[in-house]
């Protein structure tokens, strides 16, 4: 059944956003050859290519905002509005129902991410050499004992946690806002404030009444980087991934509960 859900979710959030994906691709690839025009047929691309690098701006933006836009909307719609009559009642535990939504909206955001990444190597081709790039970044890692697919494993997980954290403390808003008999969209804006300065208090919180152990972990770290740089590079993303994992937990298991026992759909 959480297969289906998957399948159903990802079918949603991809409807308006492969087109845009699409469209970031292709302008990227008109770029890239007005570049190469300019530079190796000296053809006078000024004008067209500023007009391409605006559309190409313009469409980035857009990505960003559509995929954020989708997500909220998907799980508000799906879940918390006419639609959640329906989710509700299938066979399926609650924490399924919102780990779908967790889980495609992280999916699209790493590719929107991925599309944007590929789409500037699309338009430094002309320029610079991705092969001749990668090739020094491998020598240079290899010989400081550094190994690229762990590290490269390492910012996957640390971004991927990084933008579940994200999610859910949206998805955690929202829920309390819908708690809210009026003003629900206003209120769910209200609590992801309210919890972004919880977060602040907290972190200042336990920075000034546990100075000694805030000290003793950033020595630590100034320490193992200074020893050892693989090492205390490894030390701080497991220690980004680690905090990222704790907040992300928090939050969904805040919005799961509350959807589970305090559900008031619309």
């Amino acid at each position: 059944m959480f297969g289906k859900l998957m399948k159903y979710e990802m079918k949603s959030l991809s409807k308006g956003l492969i087109p845009l994906y699409g469209a970031v691709l292709a302008v990227a690839l008109v770029n890239h050859f007005m570049l190469w025009a300019n530079v190796e047929m000296n053809m006078d691309m000024a004008v067209p290519q500023m007009t391409a690098i605006m559309v190409y701006t313009a469409l980035c933006v857009a990505v960003a905002v559509m995929t954020f836009v989708i997500i909220v909307q998907r799980f508000y719609k799906g879940l918390l509005g006419q639609e959640g009559y329906l989710m509700f009642t299938l066979p399926v535990p609650t924490w399924q129902l919102t780990f779908s939504k967790l889980l495609g909206a992280t999916i699209m955001t790493v590719l929107s991410g991925v599309v944007g990444i590929v789409s500037i190597f699309i338009l430094g081709a002309s320029q610079i050499s991705w092969a001749d790039f990668f090739s020094s970044a491998n020598i240079l890692f290899s010989e400081i004992g550094f190994n690229q697919v762990v590290f490269g494993l390492e910012m996957l997980v640390a971004g991927a946690m990084s933008v579940i954290a994200s999610i859910s403390q949206v998805y955690l808003a929202i829920a309390l806002g819908h708690l809210a008999n009026k003003h629900r969209v206003a209120m769910a804006f209200v609590w992801y404030i309210a919890i972004d300065v919880v977060l602040s208090f907290l972190s200042g919180f336990l920075a000034i009444n546990n100075q000694g152990m805030v000290s003793g972990l950033l020595q630590f770290f100034m320490n193992t980087i200074t020893i050892d740089p693989v090492y205390g590079l490894h030390a701080i993303m497991g220690f980004s991934i680690a905090v990222s994992l704790v907040q992300a937990a928090i939050f969904y298991f805040g919005t799961n509960y509350i959807l589970k026992n305090k559900l008031n759909l619309e």
